[in-house]
């Protein structure tokens, strides 16, 4: 039981020697266990005075004195080594607990493999531990004792003797707590159980019972708590229940008749309950089980439903055997037989296949059948069979659940084409152009033919779709396929890629100029699509195209060369077709490092906030300035907005971005004079986070500026994107005071409508219409348009762009309002800002 160790051990640190410790060694801390008994602390507190000078008291020194005392709750247990420990010395209590007659000899020392396990194990524990920490140690040792758990505490103390071999002393007592073990056990059931002593009236027959014992499960059951149904009538609690009298059947069983199990329902807190009762007798003593089945009958009730009112066929048929059991209504609706008639079938008498069983031939790793069934007019339909097995009264069945797959098999190959073409146009999918083009760049190896790819982007289709509807963007999708389709050879292949997002493989066309060819009648074929559904439209496409071998010979570098070239013909301009370029991959990979740097960038340092100052035109005064936003960066220098704003607001950067000019532009505003506004550019995406309020707000309450010196300035592109909720959030702004202007106005759809929707502060017109003031009628004549309806809504109109005097005098005739541009500041730093603002509010110097 215990292996001998010829070592002493550190009761500091617990390592092992070969000799005693220093004295200076020894601990000075009290040992200390958690036991319930002040005498153990006693012989703790002897087991350390004993010790001085030594590792461990010896056995005399220690047993002298206390072996009197705690004689029988006291052991001695000596080990030799490559021997089991043996019990030297035990105490009546000892051997009381641990089932040992007659007292040990040193002779006849009996070893502990006599003792019970549970002990043996205990005190194994106790002493190896002991040995271990080189102190005293305590197990519990848990024994039943008349039908109570009593809870046994076994202390170890090490001892050092003359002898050969290791001694301990044990101290074993039980703790004073015990638990009553069938009360645990009984409570802890799920089940109800109550004893019950029968009440007899006058006759001498039982009339009632009297509630002598009763668990947790049982009062929870009949509403209420064990201490306050023991020892009152069982009819009692029943009355409360809405139960009226005492069941028949107990009654009879008190008699001394044999009940079998029955059903009690009740009411309780407004709920069914559902109680199987099973009755016992002794003595005169009933013996009362309660058993919730309102789960099982709910099952029942559940599988009755679900079998007879269930809209998929279901029959149930004997295991292994011909005959039906049982058949549902859309099973008899399925075959065309009356139950009657279904019931006198076998299984064989469905099968078209022959008399086998189809579950016989069914994979034994898949539930699902596949037989062939004849209905009662002799149609033959293909079905899936699930089966089950169940328990139909006690005897093994087969529940059978028919699937009627016939109208299926004739959808499979609709499905599978599906699967392979895009079910709004009827072209291949994106899965097949992909293998087709990838079987193209394999069969090059072998000396195949070379082939062309091109990739069509249609221009203005978000129009149609945010002005007609979907289903009109739906009916140019199947128009544009029609057509091209028409263009292309009986071997070309057309994919719809997703969106408006085509694409083309024309085996055999060897060289560019057969692609531009077909591109170019594509191109044409597009743009004469000039109405749908009785609305005029325009498109046009946007095509990039890739020829094998020459560009490429695998499938993904082939596409990402047409992807290329198709990036930069919708970066060109509308109805441009462009071949791959070596020099794409090189603009590609400068701008993901672009994109790259900006994902990096320190805003604070490498990001500018330049001012441009904005002037009355008919009075020369200063009205503000807007701000704009600039890249500084460390390698590239200055890099234009036209580069880095749109990979700001394709990455999703321009939220962090506009943040930051927000707080720097409202940061810079707040010192200058008090009339002057400044005006910040809000992107699209910006609204399509959600957070643009917020940092509105926050930039407002973190610089103190009043909301009406705030302009912020929009594009017509945020009402196209989600008008219902952008128009809200420029409300709120509105609200808090914050002022709203349209920037370029007079471009994209000039929609009057949203002039109509909300009241913006100011108009911007478009610097390419004052660019054209002088030598274009029709410029001049936009500019007076948009002049003159801001002057009919009371909307204030800024033109922007101005370099020339003659622009600014031609601007002032028509009363314009404001104006910006390089005539009078470029875009400064905040810097110079001061210098701009002192020249006006010192000199009041107006602009001639």
């Amino acid at each position: 039981m215990f292996a001998f160790r010829n070592k002493t051990v550190s009761p500091v640190s617990g390592q092992t020697d070969g000799g005693a410790r220093a004295p200076g060694d020894l601990p000075v801390e009290p040992v200390n266990i958690p036991t319930e008994f002040e005498d153990v602390r006693y012989m703790l507190h002897c087991w350390q005075a004993a010790r001085i000078n030594t590792p461990l008291p010896s056995y005399e020194d220690f047993t002298l004195g206390n072996m009197g005392r705690f004689a029988d709750e006291i052991a001695v247990i000596h080990c030799l080594p490559g021997e089991a420990a043996r019990i030297l010395r035990a105490g009546k209590l000892i051997r009381s607990i641990i089932r040992l007659s007659g007292e040990p000899s040193p002779d006849l020392a009996p070893d502990l493999g006599e003792v019970p396990f549970v002990f043996r194990q205990a005190i194994a524990s106790a002493i190896g531990r002991s040995r271990l920490l080189g102190e005293p140690s305590l197990t519990l040792c848990r024994w039943l004792i008349d039908n109570r758990v009593s809870t046994v505490e076994i202390v170890a103390f090490p001892l050092s003797c003359r002898w050969s071999g290791e001694y301990s002393l044990l101290i074993m007592r039980p703790r004073k707590a015990q638990l009553n073990l069938p009360k645990l056990l009984i409570n802890a059931s799920q089940q109800g159980i109550l004893g019950l002593n029968p009440v007899a009236g006058e006759d001498g027959l039982p009339r009632d019972f009297y509630i002598l014992s009763i668990n947790n499960a049982a009062a929870r059951f009949l509403g209420s708590q064990p201490d306050l149904l023991q020892f009152t009538l069982l009819s009692q609690a029943f009355a409360r229940l809405g139960i009226g009298g005492i069941p028949d059947r107990l009654l009879r069983a008190a008699c001394g008749e044999p009940i079998e199990p029955f059903e009690l329902a009740y009411q309780l807190d407004a709920h069914p309950f559902a109680l199987q009762v099973g009755v016992d007798s002794a003595d005169g003593i009933l013996a009362v089980t309660l058993t919730d089945i309102r789960e099982l009958k709910s099952r029942v009730t559940l599988f009755r439903s679900l079998f007879d009112d269930n809209p998929a066929p279901m029959y149930v048929r004997v295991q292994g055997g011909e005959g039906f059991l049982n058949v549902n209504e859309a099973a008899l609706r399925l075959y065309g037989y009356s139950r009657e008639a279904f019931l006198e079938l076998g299984i064989s008498d469905l099968c078209a296949d022959g008399p086998a069983d189809g579950l016989e031939e069914k994979d034994a790793a898949s539930p699902e059948t596949g037989p062939r069934h004849r209905t009662a007019d002799g149609r033959i339909i293909d079905i899936i069979e699930y089966a089950s097995e169940v328990l139909v009264d006690g005897r093994p069945a087969t529940l059978s659940t028919i699937m009627d797959i016939t109208e299926r098999r004739r959808a499979e190959a609709h499905v599978t084409y599906l699967a392979h073409h895009d079910p709004l146009t009827g072209a291949a999918n994106r899965t097949v152009f992909t293998r087709e083009i990838e079987r193209a760049a394999n069969n090059l190896a072998g000396g195949g033919r070379a082939f062309g790819v091109l990739l069509i982007d249609l221009d203005d289709f978000k129009i149609v779709n945010d002005t007609l509807g979907h289903a009109a963007g739906d009916a140019v999708l199947i128009e544009v396929t029609k057509r091209l389709k028409k263009r292309l050879r009986e071997a070309d292949i057309v994919a719809r890629l997703g969106g408006d997002e085509f694409a083309i493989l024309a085996p055999g066309l060897e060289s560019r100029e057969q692609i531009e060819i077909l591109a170019g009648r594509i191109g044409q074929e597009l743009s004469s699509i000039t109405g749908v559904e009785g609305s005029p439209i325009r498109i046009g496409a946007s095509i990039g195209g890739a020829v094998a071998p020459i560009d490429a010979t695998g499938a993904d570098d082939l596409l990402r060369c047409a992807d290329l070239a198709l990036y930069r013909a919708k970066g060109s301009c509308k109805g441009v077709v462009r071949f791959f370029e070596p020099e794409m991959d090189v603009q590609v990979s400068n701008r993901r490092s672009l994109e790259m740097d900006m994902r990096n960038a320190d805003i604070a340092s490498q990001f500018e906030a330049h001012f441009q100052p904005i002037l009355s035109v008919q009075t020369g005064k200063l009205c503000g300035f807007e701000a704009l936003m600039r890249w500084n960066h460390p390698s590239r220098g200055m890099v234009p907005p036209l580069e880095f704003i749109p990979i700001a607001e394709e990455t999703g950067q321009v939220d962090r971005l506009g943040r930051w000019m927000l707080r720097e532009a409202c940061g810079q505003a707040v010192s200058w004079p008090d009339p002057l506004m400044v005006a910040v550019n809000v992107s699209p995406v910006q609204f399509r986070s959600g957070r643009l309020f917020e940092a509105i707000e926050e930039a407002l309450r973190d610089s103190g500026l009043a909301p009406d010196r705030l302009e912020i300035e929009i594009t017509e592109s945020v009402l196209l994107d989600d008008s219902a909720d952008n128009l809200a959030l420029l409300r709120r702004l509105r609200e808090r005071g914050v002022r709203i202007a349209l920037d370029d106005f007079g471009t994209g759809y000039s929609s009057l409508h949203y002039l109509k929707q909300f009241p913006f502060n100011r108009l911007k017109i478009d610097r390419s219409f004052v660019r054209e003031i002088d030598n274009s009628p029709e410029s001049l004549a936009i500019v007076r348009a948009i002049i003159g309806l801001g002057a009919s809504l009371g909307i204030d109109t800024t033109a922007e762009g101005v370099e020339t005097t003659a622009q600014l005098e031609r601007l002032r005739a028509e009363q314009c309002g404001e104006l910006q541009g390089f005539l009078f500041s470029p875009p400064v730093t905040r810097g110079n800002v001061a210098g701009i603002i002192g020249a006006f509010f010192d000199e009041a110097r107006q602009v001639a």
